[in-house]
């Protein structure tokens, strides 16, 4: 019911917050989202995670043992608790605060609760960092980069799953294309495993699960889900 009454006064007040609180409006859909996904599910479920961040990319999953791992824009499942014997298990979100109320308390996860474009962590501190379905999500796509650059470090890697060629929406605010995000991480990283995965069914890890890509990602104009590992130049 709490869910119902807070969807329709967002629903009433959206002309108004989207002009005046982007930022806010954006974070309220979100926490939004989760609460009720957190109600449909009773305890959020995060073991689909591990796949996307070994096998999808080629990596075993010993690689991170001893390791400072990030993810940014993490939401509340627990995206990292997978990796039993990194050193360091980061989550960011400028809603991660909120988070813990939806279980993220019980995860063994360090919870950060900062944007993107303002990560309080000092340079070169992450061994990997990754983004999966936010950077389209974030206020400053720019400033963001930057900083999840600055935060990885030499010989580190950075692991992106994020949607493209998709009109810009109140909670996903920039339309990037594929050319865009390879330019942004160059010349600092070199990209591997550039695909551009076509939208199959609902849901982003179902259509890379799908496994149905276009041909030239570097040039594709489709809307998509780009999937690229960058790897930081010594």
């Amino acid at each position: 019911m709490k869910y119902k009454i807070l969807l329709y006064l967002g629903n009433v007040l959206k002309p108004i917050l989207t002009r005046l609180m982007p930022t806010k409006w954006k974070e309220f859909n979100e926490l939004l989202y989760w609460k009720s996904q957190s109600n449909n599910e009773g305890v959020l479920k995060n073991d689909h995670y591990e796949h996307f961040y070994t096998a999808h990319f080629g990596i075993e999953k010993s690689f991170y043992d001893g390791k400072v791992l990030m993810d940014v824009g993490c939401g509340p499942r627990g995206s990292l608790e997978w990796s039993k014997n990194a050193k360091r298990k980061i989550g960011l979100d400028p809603l991660a605060n909120d988070y813990l109320k939806l279980g993220a308390d019980k995860h063994s996860m360090e919870y950060i609760s900062a944007p993107s474009e303002h990560i309080p962590l000092e340079d070169g501190t992450c061994d990997a960092v990754f983004s999966f379905n936010s950077l389209d999500h974030v206020e400053d796509i720019n400033q963001s980069i930057n900083e999840i650059k600055r935060c990885t470090k030499s010989g580190g890697l950075i692991l992106l799953l994020v949607e493209v060629n998709h009109p810009p929406t109140s909670c996903e605010p920039h339309n990037v294309s594929p050319k865009f995000i390879l330019d942004s991480f160059g010349p600092e990283f070199t990209a591997e495993q550039v695909k551009v995965y076509k939208i199959t069914q609902q849901g982003m890890y179902a259509c890379i699960r799908d496994g149905k890509t276009y041909e030239d990602p570097l040039n594709c104009m489709q809307k998509g889900y780009f999937s690229a590992k960058f790897t930081k130049n010594s």
